[in-house]
């Protein structure tokens, strides 16, 4: 007896990559934001527009996504597959001090709401 699922297109990764493609992709989120935010600093200067309350839980998924990703691939021995993993690691690394350095500059510019 056929499946529900024999019509529906599946696509599936392996279990050890998962981890490594969900936080490349919110990293190239998080690059467009913080692009964004920069430029309404610097170029606009309109504190109000920037994401503040919005993307430190993200920020904070990605970093730990990629971490997990890193680690998964470490046992499975594969160096091409490390070598992706520890790559999105630096690069979530990198970002997510970016985005501390950008709020601890911009902190006096902020519109703080009680």
């Amino acid at each position: 007896m056929p499946s529900w699922k024999d019509p529906f297109i599946t696509v599936t990764f392996p279990n050890k990559v998962i981890f490594t493609i969900g936080s490349l992709f919110l990293f190239f989120v998080h690059t467009a934001v913080i692009v964004s935010d920069l430029y309404h600093f610097l170029a606009t200067q309109k504190g109000d527009l920037m994401s503040f309350r919005f993307t430190v839980f993200s920020h904070v998924a990605s970093f730990y996504w990629a971490l997990l990703g890193t680690i998964y691939t470490l046992q499975a021995e594969d160096h091409v597959l490390m070598c992706c993993a520890l790559t999105s690691l630096a690069m979530n690394s990198a970002l997510f001090l970016a985005r501390f350095s950008v709020d601890y500059i911009t902190i006096d510019y902020r519109e703080e709401q009680y």
